[in-house]
């Protein structure tokens, strides 16, 4: 499961690759979601897949039908609130994470945030910026008390992270440099 998918082509693509397992992209925009959904909506001599579903919601509200099916939870550079509620630990938006995983599921979050250039990214006061430090002292804890267990954190090297095929995440991270931290979890 993508959440805050964006335009969908996480989800798409890895369906695209992996015919044996089912994806879902989540978010809240359904005007973006409409190329990728729209593409897997067609034939598949036309590259349509039977294999992957959108869902517009957002974090806060998940439709119940979504609840402890996914074996893998993904946020890809997430953005707006989904950023805000990762980087300053949202209760409600951890938890919604957590209830979308199955026991023992994987967590990985790419989180990509500079407050001297993404001022727009969040509402308020800018976020800190994730690093060794702030993802140990700060984000593992608050993850931990919403049933996120951290069990690795590292900083994506820029083609790591042009690695994962993710729209947004090609805009975020092309001309200037920036950091990209990968957070893997695993729901208690």
């Amino acid at each position: 499961m993508d959440v805050g998918t964006g335009d969908g082509r996480f989800p798409y693509e890895r369906a695209r690759r992996d015919l044996n397992s089912f994806y879902i992209g989540v978010d809240p925009d359904a005007v973006t979601l409409a190329v990728y959904a729209y593409r897997a909506s067609r034939k598949p001599a036309r590259g349509g897949l039977t294999n992957v579903l959108y869902v517009v919601a957002a974090v806060e509200q998940l439709p119940p039908e979504l609840d402890g099916i996914a074996d893998v939870v993904h946020v890809n550079f997430p953005w707006g609130g989904l950023l805000r509620g990762l980087l300053r630990p949202d209760e409600a938006v951890l938890r919604a994470l957590h209830g979308l995983a199955a026991p023992a599921a994987r967590i990985e979050l790419v989180l990509c945030y500079d407050p001297e250039h993404d001022s727009t990214a969040a509402a308020g006061d800018p976020l800190a910026p994730p690093d060794e430090r702030y993802v140990d002292d700060v984000l593992s804890p608050a993850y931990a008390a919403c049933g996120i267990v951290v069990t690795d954190r590292q900083r994506l090297g820029r083609d790591e992270a042009l690695a994962i095929p993710s729209t947004w995440g090609r805009r975020l991270l092309h001309g200037r440099p920036r950091d990209a931290w990968l957070i893997v979890g695993q729901a208690a």
